[in-house]
């Protein structure tokens, strides 16, 4: 016996879903209930709606009946939303409206310590040679030059240091600790005595 046509598809589509909503109900009851699963030859004839090619324009759907034995039995198991295949979490229950337990962030792994050096009492091994001794700075010049005179192949300078005056020619070792290394025409370098000759200063005439 054939179903009677529906009007639309969409009403096809519509008797359609109703019937599977129907199905589940009817297994998961009988699964509750912990009662045999109702044989073939007593569940009632289910219509499906078998999807056709797309009708011309004027025709109507056409639905077909489903026998019971055209319909495989489903079992709790069958509904476990843990023993489903797919992808997603597996382990979250598809009838829990709850929000899942969010998934604490990854605890950042600590840097290494820096390798002890010396002083340290893990730090083994021979110590680094000592740093060098700072250079010691020149002192500073505490006289001024008040003239030049004599010949211009050797010349004389004339320093003053307080109310002590002294002349001096090139290469002359001047207030214990100072050398005239150069007279010129309006200035003299000055070294120092105990560093190398290129430590100098240059000093000009006082007015």
């Amino acid at each position: 016996m054939k179903a009677p046509a529906l009007g639309t598809r969409k009403q096809a589509i519509l008797f359609g879903v109703l019937a599977i909503v129907l199905l589940f109900a009817v297994v998961k009851w009988n699964g509750r209930d912990k009662t045999p699963a109702v044989p073939p030859s007593s569940s009632p004839e289910v219509v499906a709606v078998r999807r056709e090619a797309p009708p011309s324009r004027g025709a109507r759907s056409r639905v077909r009946t489903v026998g019971p034995d055209e319909i495989p039995l489903l079992t709790e198991r069958d509904l476990d939303p843990r023993l489903r295949a797919g992808g997603g979490d597996s382990t979250r229950d598809l009838f829990d409206f709850r929000e899942p337990t969010p998934t604490p962030p990854p605890v950042p792994t600590p840097a290494p310590p820096p390798p002890p050096g010396p002083g340290h009492p893990a730090f083994v091994g021979p110590l680094p040679p000592p740093p060098p001794p700072p250079t010691p700075a020149p002192p500073q010049i505490n006289f001024k030059l008040i003239g030049i005179f004599g010949p211009t192949d050797r010349p004389i300078a004339v320093l003053q240091y307080g109310n002590e005056t002294v002349n001096a020619r090139e290469g002359d070792v001047i207030f214990r600790g100072f050398i005239l290394q150069k007279i010129g025409y309006e200035s003299v370098d000055v070294g120092f005595v105990g560093f190398p000759p290129t430590e100098s200063r240059r000093l000009g005439i006082s007015s």
